[in-house]
């Protein structure tokens, strides 16, 4: 699922789960009940684990996704308003990154290996487009013509492009415990359970 695929869950007032891992207990209490006969204990345990730490992997991304619902629109009126409206969006949009690079941060160790090697992807995605949408708003902000405006709006589309193409849940899929698990845990279905058509629109002229 793209970041566009989930803004319509935050626009819509869904309440994503900010607040870690807590929340999947009863999730990782139903995967247990109904993953059948067969498993040992140990395996429920990992299971249970697994549904946890997923859980909480979407919690952090959900914020990426609540930045893109109080994102302001680009003023296109004049380029000093645009240049202002345009440095004020990619802060908000900034303040999401921070949130979901914190969150993934601190989350658990994994309990697959591969669970730690998509979350080190991620978090260096995501700090490789905050670092970029940073720069864009310095060269936003220290315009003070309407040249320099001008030039600088034009750095404001990269960013923005390259967020809206991110899969919030990359790599789960070609992880079979990882896919399932995002299946169970309450804040990964918060992301996914939508019938709405997903579209972004910054603005951006």
């Amino acid at each position: 699922m793209t970041v566009l695929a989930a803004v319509m869950l935050a626009l819509g007032g869904l309440g994503l789960a900010g607040c870690g891992q807590p929340r999947t207990q009863p999730g990782a209490q139903q995967a247990a009940e109904s993953s059948g006969p067969g498993l040992t204990a140990e395996e429920v345990r990992r299971e249970d684990a697994t549904t946890a730490w997923a859980g909480g992997y979407c919690a952090a991304v959900s914020e990426l996704v609540r930045s893109f619902s109080r994102m302001p629109s680009i003023d296109p009126t004049t380029p000093q308003q645009a240049s202002r409206t345009s440095s004020e969006l990619l802060g908000v949009m900034i303040g999401g990154l921070d949130r979901t690079i914190e969150g993934l941060d601190r989350l658990s160790r994994a309990p697959l290996s591969d669970g730690e090697r998509i979350k080190a992807q991620a978090v260096s995605r995501y700090v490789g487009i905050r670092d970029r949408a940073v720069g864009a708003k310095q060269q936003l902000d220290a315009a003070t013509t309407e040249e320099a405006s001008r030039a600088a709006i034009g750095s404001v589309r990269a960013p923005l492009e390259e967020i809206g193409r991110i899969s919030l849940l990359d790599g789960f899929d070609a992880v079979p415990e990882l896919k399932e698990a995002s299946l169970r845990a309450p804040q990964c279905k918060e992301l996914t359970d939508s019938r709405e058509t997903a579209r972004f629109d910054p603005g951006a002229s």
